[in-house]
């Protein structure tokens, strides 16, 4: 894994492992979580549609070196938002060769491990993520329905 991605992770793993560290985490969540949905409230929102992941669905194998990319969707676990992901579209042959001369924006194994999962993806699904608020899963579920159902509407 690249420095660049280990320092923008929330938790490094290792360290001190004490109850008295996990409580302070604990604290510090519950006051994100407070702040977040202060937010949220504020911007009168139903739900967010948002990337669960920012590369398409990566096939078997390519996955390992670019686990950390979970962090979009981890930050609504975080949260214990109600969550779900609905394919729209697949990557074609055509998005594939468009990135054939793709260097990243670092040029670090993070990137290049990235561009070989996306050379690799033409067929995988492309998805959006759907995220509520806790204890509202039916207009999660409910938002994820009607995006479904436009998307055959179009078809």
């Amino acid at each position: 894994m690249s420095k660049r991605i280990a320092d923008d992770l929330v938790l490094h793993g290792g360290g001190d492992g004490s109850v008295h560290r996990y409580w302070n985490l604990q604290h510090e969540a519950a006051q994100y979580r407070t702040e977040f949905f202060a937010h949220w409230r504020e911007m009168k929102l139903d739900a967010v549609i948002c990337p669960p992941f920012p590369i398409a669905a990566a096939p078997i194998g390519c996955v390992d070196h670019i686990s950390a990319l979970v962090s979009y969707t981890g930050l609504y676990n975080l949260l214990n938002c109600p969550g779900g992901v609905v394919p729209v579209t697949k990557v074609t042959h055509s998005d594939t060769e468009q990135l054939k001369d793709y260097k990243g924006h670092y040029g670090d194994n993070w990137d290049r491990h990235i561009k070989k999962a996306n050379l690799k993806s033409t067929g995988m699904p492309v998805g959006v993520q759907v995220v509520g608020l806790p204890w509202k899963d039916e207009i999660c579920l409910r938002l994820m329905k009607e995006i479904e159902s436009g998307l055959q509407v179009q078809a």
